[in-house]
């Protein structure tokens, strides 16, 4: 007997993203970075900056975007060892509130203090060195001190992959999957083969 339910063709399931970025690329995206719109053109560089310290402390952390542009001043302690963030907020926007830091994470049972590796320790001290004077003073911030949007921060890194889409490509970046998640990708993948799925999930 016919049955609509089980004749209907299976609709095709977009592919799971499992795009991760090797250390060498991690290494060759920061060189990219750093020279990117160097030479003097129409208008002020892009904040280059903002890209490279935002990647090293994703990638330290396993924050999301929005956390990362939300850490202030006081989040942050550099006098332990190793220093560590709190993560403990994220940046949101909406047409009520317009852009504003909201004091929970984005999953509420993710408030989390993290040791800070190497290179996201150093990310830190530079933006601390930029950030404004007081305890609540956002790492990532406007000229005006303001919150940045997470959409903003995205339109820069893909700014940023457009023109460089070719070295990209032959770093061996898959550059159409290349968005900030890709960061946090690459840590959870690479906690699980060291660590195990279980640490990996509570991480993430």
């Amino acid at each position: 007997s016919f049955n609509p339910v089980r004749d209907v063709q299976r609709l095709p399931l977009p592919e799971k993203k499992t795009s991760i970025l090797t250390p060498e690329q991690i290494a060759g995206i920061r060189e990219l970075m750093q020279v990117w719109r160097l030479e003097p053109t129409s208008g002020p560089r892009p904040d280059y900056r903002a890209l490279i310290d935002g990647m090293d402390i994703m990638l330290g952390t396993s924050a999301r975007v929005g956390e990362c542009i939300a850490l202030r001043r006081c989040d942050v302690d550099m006098t332990t060892s190793p220093p560590t963030v709190l993560i403990n907020g994220t940046i949101v926007q909406n047409k009520q509130h317009g852009i504003y830091r909201k004091d929970s994470p984005k999953r509420t049972r993710q408030h989390r203090r993290v040791a800070l590796p190497v290179l996201a320790a150093a990310a830190i001290r530079r933006r601390l060195a930029l950030a404004g004077r007081g305890k609540n003073a956002l790492l990532f911030a406007a000229r005006t001190g303001n919150p940045i949007s997470v959409s903003n921060y995205e339109r820069l890194l893909r700014s940023f992959i457009d023109d460089n889409r070719e070295a990209l490509e032959e770093l061996g970046v898959e550059v159409d999957e290349y968005s900030t998640h890709i960061y946090r990708r690459t840590v959870a993948t690479l906690i699980e083969r060291t660590a195990g799925l279980t640490l990996a999930s509570r991480l993430l």
